[in-house]
């Protein structure tokens, strides 16, 4: 039960639920599925019957694979007595069946046994099936930390530095307490000397 990709077009990628039946030529047993589009995938049920308990003792495990537009055939997943359930969130126009030695395998084999195309799901006259829009994912930005902004402006060759940022701010406030202890200090002085002079 694999999660696939988002096909990411630009505009969103228009889809609609639909039904399979999955039949062979020359085979025994068939399938019918359903997906239905919901929170953002296709939520795929299928439902077997008359398929072989093993077709052949290698090749003993049935495997539902999907395909695309574009003919790309991906793995949803193993039918297990007879049934199946997954979700994927690519549109995919066909559904088959293969038999398969490794259930996990990424490539289907040659035996193809049942397949179906989708169709759309007939809601009755007058009602049009339900086209859902897949919006592909934003790509997350890298937020890169803003550095510290200089500016220099030369005057009479005296040249002012303005810092912008946390180190600015920072510069700030060492400032105000230096001058706020040396105007401390300028008190202190001048008081201790007025003292000095009354008491002479």
């Amino acid at each position: 039960m694999g999660i696939g990709a988002l096909m990411a077009l630009p505009g969103g990628v228009n889809a609609s639920e639909g039904l399979v039946d999955l039949r062979g030529a020359g085979a025994s047993g068939s399938c019918f599925a359903a997906s239905i589009y919901i929170d953002g995938g296709y939520k795929i049920m299928a439902t077997c019957r008359d398929l072989k308990i093993a077709l052949t003792p290698e090749r003993n495990k049935y495997v539902l694979w999907m395909e695309d537009e574009a003919m790309k055939q991906r793995r949803l997943g193993e039918i297990v007595s007879g049934k199946y359930y997954g979700q994927v969130d690519q549109k995919f126009v066909k559904l088959f069946v293969t038999a398969e030695r490794d259930p996990s395998a990424n490539k289907p084999s040659d035996e193809i046994l049942l397949s179906g195309n989708v169709r759309e799901i007939d809601f009755g006259a007058g009602v049009e099936p339900v086209k859902a829009i897949v919006t592909p994912t934003p790509t997350p930005t890298k937020i890169t930390a803003a550095k510290p902004e200089v500016t220099r402006i030369e005057e009479n060759q005296d040249i002012q530095v303005k810092e912008g940022g946390l180190g600015g701010t920072v510069s700030t406030i060492f400032k105000i307490v230096l001058l706020g202890f040396g105007a401390l200090l300028v008190v202190v002085g001048v008081t201790s000397f007025m003292s000095r002079r009354r008491s002479l």
